[in-house]
């Protein structure tokens, strides 16, 4: 009787873990849903919520697209240390991105000598991108453009 009963406990409590599992799966399903909605509806603000390195990234694309290029540029150099490859790389292209934007937007007439430090801050990113991703074309693209 005592074995029937122990065994139940056991059987009672690998039920009661696998429902706690199931519904932190549920929760981190629906987390990246609404992420993944708040992108294709590009919400940035609604994507930059969203925990880690993702939510991040989507604030400074966000704050890029608004044109505050500075802060997405410290985002982004947070990102470049990333652990995940294609995100540092993301994160480099997008921040030459910003400094090649910032210089295309300067009057040259009036403020040349800001136009050239931004274009060799913006070639330096995609090259720290190429080097760590020699294939991705849109910043051999936009190296060669700057």
């Amino acid at each position: 009787m005592s074995t029937r009963r122990g065994l139940t406990l056991v059987l009672l409590a690998l039920a009661l873990a696998a429902t706690v599992d199931l519904a932190r799966h549920a929760l981190v399903y629906r987390d990246h849903a609404a992420y993944n909605r708040a992108l294709a509806a590009a919400r940035y603000d609604q994507a930059a919520t969203h925990a880690g390195e993702a939510g991040r990234f989507a604030a400074a694309y966000g704050a890029q697209l608004a044109g505050r290029l500075q802060e997405a540029r410290e985002i982004y150099g947070g990102l470049e240390r990333s652990g995940n490859p294609s995100l540092a790389v993301a994160a480099l292209y997008n921040a030459g991105n910003t400094y090649l934007e910032q210089a295309l937007a300067i009057d040259r007439s009036r403020e040349a000598d800001r136009v050239v430090p931004l274009v060799e801050l913006a070639k330096r990113s995609y090259r720290d991108a190429l080097r760590r991703d020699p294939r991705h074309w849109d910043t051999r693209y936009n190296l060669e453009r700057a």
